[in-house]
């Protein structure tokens, strides 16, 4: 059974952001773009003294995405993966063109990606990630 696990990770107050992550189907296997037919990430900022609660970052907020952009036909290990030996499926560069998505420094942020599969479970891909 693949684990459930928030991605950390450290981004700059104001700045894009190129997350990776490798994600895996119910069947234990790399998802593929064919196999998603829906995908929408949120950004919401991390209350410091109460973690559960969030507040959503305009302009990042259940941002709908084309499902073949971020996931990739196959699992990449190139120079932006020193996880392990595996590699990647999954690549989103935040757009903060029109909108910051880590306006504030010194604070905690949660990305949280949601994948619709042509057959069963949503899958939910997650990131927590600290501004300087």
């Amino acid at each position: 059974m693949p684990d459930a696990a928030e991605i950390y990770g450290i981004v700059f107050q104001k700045a894009s952001a190129t997350l990776l992550a490798r994600v895996l189907g119910a069947d234990g296997n790399p998802i593929t773009p064919s196999q998603i037919t829906a995908a929408r990430y949120s950004v919401a900022l991390v209350d410091d003294e109460d973690p559960t609660l969030l507040s959503p970052i305009p302009g990042h907020w259940e941002v709908a995405l084309t499902p073949s952009t971020i996931i990739l036909a196959t699992v990449q290990k190139d120079a932006l993966w020193s996880v392990d030996e595996t590699g990647y499926n999954f690549r989103h560069i935040l757009n903060v063109t029109h909108a910051p998505a880590f306006p504030e420094a010194q604070r905690t942020y949660r990305v949280e990606y949601r994948l619709t599969p042509q057959t069963g479970q949503e899958i939910v891909v997650r990131f927590r990630l600290r501004a300087i």
